[in-house]
């Protein structure tokens, strides 16, 4: 007869046999979120952008200091080191000045057919301080200049303004075979630095 009692250990192997796969199973997936998780950490860091490292750009600044000088001479530039640089300045286009009148010897040849030209036109000359030559004759030309030597076309220029202002077609160097006047005239006109010839055109006299 059965006593109702169970034998010491009766039902414990059933019990224990539906434990053993549970717990496997746990195992199991705790692994596989461990595999989970460390592999989305791994692609998170191989995959994560580095910034660039930024440039540094570092700007030295030389404090300069120019001492004014004149033209074609030395200038003293002190560098960022307190060396002396040695520069030259140098003008494109330097001023030009014209001899005074006092320096400049003037000719006026008349070729213009007007009786007195050539003393109306030197009287206008002297007061304004020039070295004025007798009044000459010129062979007989339909055109006017104003003629200098080399190293006079500023000093021309200036007579220009005084005879004709504002026609520098005018001036008109002094051509090597010389200029069409009679012989009696030729020593004054080696001895001008200036020659003045006025022509029937009107441009320097006219009736």
């Amino acid at each position: 007869m059965s006593n109702g009692r169970r034998s010491k250990g009766e039902g414990l192997g059933p019990s224990n046999a539906a434990a053993a796969p549970r717990g496997v199973l746990l195992i199991v997936v705790a692994v596989a979120l461990g595999v989970l998780l460390l592999w989305k950490g791994l692609g998170a860091s191989e995959f994560a952008m580095t910034p660039a490292a930024e440039e540094t750009v570092t700007t030295t600044t030389a404090d300069v200091t120019t001492d004014t000088g004149v033209d074609g001479e030395p200038t003293t530039v002190t560098g960022i080191d307190g060396e002396p640089i040695e520069t030259t300045t140098t003008t494109l286009f330097p001023t030009v000045t014209a001899l005074p009148p006092n320096e400049v010897t003037v000719l006026v040849a008349n070729g213009s057919g007007i009786g007195g030209a050539a003393g109306t036109i030197t009287d206008l000359l002297k007061p304004e301080g020039y070295v004025t030559l007798a009044p000459a004759n010129a062979e007989p030309t339909g055109v006017s200049g104003i003629y200098y030597r080399t190293g006079k076309a500023d000093e021309a220029r200036e007579v220009m303004e005084v005879l004709a202002p504002g026609d520098p077609m005018l001036i008109k160097i002094l051509p090597e075979g010389g200029l069409a006047v009679p012989d009696g005239t030729q020593e004054r006109v080696v001895e001008a630095d200036i020659v003045v010839i006025l022509g029937s055109d009107g441009l320097i006299i006219s009736e």
